[in-house]
């Protein structure tokens, strides 16, 4: 949760060297980070390089976009995420206060915000009922104690620990004040800051819009989409493929050369850092066709693995519905279908499935669900052959490697 709570910035503009630089730094921090960064997991390989299940690091930099604050990188925010109401509050805040919750989030030198025990089933649910509730006007009516040493923290039993970015949780169920006290830390630290970065880098920013500017006009003049087409396209398929609006959420894009070996695309974010959920595509600048999308987010996080007698019985489910996808929404043609997961030594899956809708020359379509059906991703490929069964890995939780199998099989296409 640490990494998607820094996704709070609206045009975020970086340097092609920059954006390296993110996605570099996004995979050494995410080895010291608990839980799966958006629409990710890691594994390492038998070789000891780290790859991504799901999205590779190169294809990733909506991902090193959400983290940029978090990996190191120069990364510059326009403005905060927040609503009208939100807005206002922060805006109210006085510049002392401002100030103090900048220097902090400057100073610390982890890699995400910490808890002192995880959320309970229960506690999950209410902090995102309480996001809304947010959104929407609630606001705590106190502020969360802060203390600089875990020593300090001994004398609460609920407080914010500044100096190791922890939040020191009482062992009973936290109150609905204390979650909201929780969520306006967190928005006011994060608007803080992204106020210091406008004005601290106000040149760079001007730099990064002239030069992505640039690189839009000529790629228009060429015959390419603008930006606010790409930006049509990408809410009419966050409607057609996640029945989702927008409204109360955040949208950036921005204009990217480093992410498919130099083919030019728009990346468009629509984002809400309270309720913690997040949209993403690319959408190719030439002709406009979609080539990724993603959904991801706390409750998506805490999908469960599947049971074997769940994988049986899915997979044939899962598996067609992917192909009616496959016909209806994205038009596309294939000729083979191949189903690919994670499987552990008790005989449990990982939390997601994904099927691959390959054509001849070895490109595919690959669709990703929750064993649940729950769509989370869409991802064009260009070559799936490095895909291999019974290839063993091994799959990082936040705290311990665990070796798992990955299963790669061919499937019977329905017509």
């Amino acid at each position: 949760m640490g990494i998607e709570l820094r996704d709070c910035v609206n045009g975020i503009y970086m340097t092609e060297e920059m954006k390296k630089d993110v996605i570099e730094n996004v995979k050494e921090r995410t080895k010291n980070t608990v839980g799966k960064p958006a629409c990710a997991t890691n594994y390492t390989g038998r070789k000891g390089q780290t790859r991504r299940f799901l999205i590779g690091w190169k294809r990733n930099v909506a991902a090193a976009v959400f983290i940029a604050l978090l990996a190191g990188a120069a990364a510059v925010p326009v403005r905060a995420l927040v609503n009208s109401i939100v807005r206002e509050r922060m805006e109210k805040m006085p510049q002392e206060e401002q100030n103090t919750y900048a220097e902090m989030l400057i100073e610390q030198d982890v890699a995400a915000e910490g808890f002192s025990r995880a959320y309970s089933p229960e506690e999950k649910i209410r902090y995102r009922e309480l996001g809304q509730k947010y959104q929407e006007g609630t606001f705590p009516e106190k502020e969360v104690v802060k203390v600089a040493t875990e020593e300090e923290a001994g004398a609460y039993e609920f407080c914010y620990v500044t100096s190791t970015d922890t939040f020191c949780l009482p062992e009973r169920t936290l109150t609905d004040e204390e979650l909201l006290e929780i969520i306006d830390f967190t928005m006011k630290r994060e608007y803080s800051y992204a106020k210091h970065y406008e004005k601290e880098h106000a040149s760079e920013v001007a730099a990064g819009k002239a030069q992505e500017q640039e690189k839009i006009t000529a790629n228009t003049e060429g015959g390419g989409i603008t930006k606010q087409q790409a930006e049509e396209i990408a809410a009419q398929k966050l409607s057609a493929l996640y029945g989702v609006s927008g409204d109360g959420f955040e949208i950036n894009s921005y204009y990217d050369e480093n992410t498919y070996d130099g083919r030019m695309a728009y990346c468009i974010n629509w984002s809400n850092i309270i309720i913690q959920q997040y949209y993403s595509f690319y959408i190719d600048a030439k002709d406009g066709h979609m080539s990724w999308a993603c959904r991801s987010g706390a409750d998506l996080s805490d999908a469960p693995p599947a049971d074997p007698g769940k994988i049986a019985e899915q997979i044939p489910v899962l598996a067609n519905k992917a192909q009616k996808f496959m016909n209806t929404e994205l038009q596309e043609t294939y000729d083979e279908i191949y189903v690919s997961y994670l499987l552990h030594v008790d005989g449990k899956a990982e939390s997601d499935v994904r099927f691959y809708l390959a054509k001849e020359d070895g490109s595919a379509w690959e669709v990703t669900y929750l064993w649940d059906g729950t769509l989370t991703e869409i991802d064009e490929k260009k070559d799936i052959s490095e895909k291999e069964d019974g290839k063993a890995v091994e799959l990082w939780d936040g705290a311990n490697y665990t070796e798992v199998t990955e299963v790669f099989q061919k499937l019977d296409a329905v017509n």
